[in-house]
């Protein structure tokens, strides 16, 4: 996790954390009762702090908890190796525990303690040998939240980042075997976030999908204005730099409230105020903050735009107020395109019907360029 005064680029602490008290102490209420959670929306919007803090919290009251990032893995044996690893780290305080057991407790410490927690898990829990099938080591992994829990006495809670990648990593039958599993689990209970909110949804809502309303499904609360400037104005006041509200509104009516861009506004705006000595956030000093933002931004969104391709026209008429749908061009062809738009994060829909951007700099960032 990030020192800096205002976080960037991962995971922030409880500290950071901005208006979610009240939503975090439901997510851990759920889980705790038994229940298992989906979340779902974009990258860069908070899902994974929320949740680290969520396994943090619970494991001050004694639950074990895990943590696998499909993101981070590529192949079924990686996938079972990380689910198993995350697992047994509740017993041995080993970040790779396999890893230690292949080679050997001497390779790890002399502990007579911890030498005995790694031998006595090969008896208590059965480990796969390590000429396990990558079938059969994902299948010990998969029960294994829910072994553990039952022989340690110790309810389990797991969380699967980036689940939609499952299938990339294991195959289309993924879901299925894994609520063949998991539907069997009493004492282990499983926090699934995703970045892409349309597989996301088909897989925990659609009727004929594995995991059908297996989770309950939550939706993401906006982090509200008032939260915000109490933020803001606290971290810059820590620093002795003094602001108004009507400063602070301007980069929370730039940034939309967007977690990682409002970060971002303020990191630059920051580092501007410490680079001319300054000791007051003004609307100059903010624009001008955005517009280095903005810098840090554009090869992402040159990145993001180029991937699109004729779907980009969509952005510009959104920009320009103008209807999606346009002569010469098939709503068929429209809606296939809007719906990509929606699957990569890129634009929401509201429930008045409309569209809007998920990352409302990448508007201004089109309205500038465009």
């Amino acid at each position: 996790m990030s020192n800096t005064l205002f976080p960037l680029g991962g995971p922030v602490a409880e500290d950071d954390i901005v208006d979610r008290e009240d939503f975090l102490k439901s997510i851990q209420t759920r889980l705790a009762d038994g229940q298992s959670i989906m979340l779902t929306g974009p990258r860069r919007i908070g899902k994974t702090s929320l949740a680290l803090e969520t396994l943090r919290q619970l494991k001050k009251q004694g639950f074990y908890v895990a943590s696998v990032d499909f993101f981070r893995v590529s192949t079924k044996q990686e996938l079972a190796t990380a689910i198993i690893d995350a697992c047994l780290e509740n017993r041995t305080g080993i970040h790779r525990t396999m890893d230690a057991l292949k080679e050997g407790i001497k390779s790890v410490t002399s502990a007579t303690k911890l030498a005995m927690k790694l031998k006595g898990l090969e008896f208590s829990l059965n480990l796969p040998d390590k000429n396990t099938s990558d079938d059969i080591l994902l299948s010990y992994a998969l029960d294994l939240p829910e072994k553990l829990a039952v022989v340690d006495k110790k309810q389990t809670i797991v969380v699967f980042d980036e689940f939609q990648d499952a299938a990339r990593i294991v195959g289309d039958d993924v879901f299925k075997l894994m609520r063949s599993h998991f539907q069997l689990h009493t004492k282990a209970n499983y926090l699934f976030l995703g970045s892409k909110e349309g597989i996301m949804n088909t897989i925990f809502a659609g009727p004929d999908q594995a995991f059908y309303r297996f989770a309950t499904i939550l939706p993401l609360p906006p982090i509200s204005p008032l939260a915000w400037t109490t933020y803001i104005k606290r971290k810059f006041g820590d620093q002795g730099i003094k602001c108004k509200d009507q400063v602070i509104h301007e980069i929370i009516k730039i940034s939309g409230g967007h977690p990682q861009d409002t970060m971002l506004i303020c990191s630059e705006t920051y580092y501007l105020l410490l680079e001319t000595g300054e000791k007051t956030l003004t609307l100059d000093s903010v624009q001008l903050g955005t517009n280095r933002a903005l810098a840090s931004l554009t090869p992402v969104f040159d990145g993001i735009l180029d991937e699109l391709g004729a779907a980009k026209r969509i952005l510009t008429r959104l920009i320009q107020k103008q209807s999606i749908y346009e002569k010469g061009t098939h709503p068929t062809e429209i809606k296939r395109k809007v719906d990509m738009l929606i699957n990569k994060g890129i634009i929401e829909k509201t429930d008045h019907g409309t569209y809007v951007f998920v990352e409302p700099m990448l508007k201004e960032y089109l309205q500038r360029e465009y």
